[in-house]
């Protein structure tokens, strides 16, 4: 019998602290605030011209020009340190982009969603601006993808 009361009161914990869990994401899905952002290894990172995995975003232009499927996230960061992500995948035929400002407490907060047909290299003096152009949600506007300073 106490076993049983140990065993019940025990599951009983447990499921407070599952539920106490799930009412703390609710929470944060109420005040629509993003989930905190992990960065991942394979996310090629531009933290105010320190570039960490450049090589991954040569490798997604050349596939784009050789038409090999690929996707990469880049993510920069504001000055106030907040992620701003930027999804991009080739499937062949088109560049499908999704710029997530979500977490940026001083800009627009939100996702924007955009399908290209070109990469376009800006090469200048001191840095190279690499740029999606053909968008079928801007109006010539052009929409950089990384600037890469020499």
């Amino acid at each position: 019998m106490k076993r049983w009361l140990r065993f019940i009161t025990l599951f009983t914990i447990v499921l407070a602290g599952c539920e106490e869990e799930e009412q703390t994401q609710l929470e944060k899905n109420k005040n629509n605030e993003p989930p905190e952002y992990i960065q991942d290894p394979e996310d090629i990172v531009d933290m105010h011209e320190d570039i960490k995995n450049l090589n991954k975003f040569y490798a997604f232009v050349d596939h784009f020009e050789q038409g090999e499927k690929d996707k990469i996230r880049i993510v920069s960061y504001t000055t106030e340190g907040a992620p701003m992500l930027h999804d991009l995948e080739f499937d062949g035929t088109a560049i499908h982009s999704t710029y997530d400002s979500t977490r940026d407490g001083f800009g627009p907060g939100s996702i924007e969603e955009d399908s290209c047909d070109e990469i376009s290299v800006v090469n200048a003096v001191t840095r190279t601006e690499y740029i999606l152009e053909g968008c079928s949600n801007q109006e010539d506007k052009e929409l950089i993808m990384l600037v890469v300073e020499e």
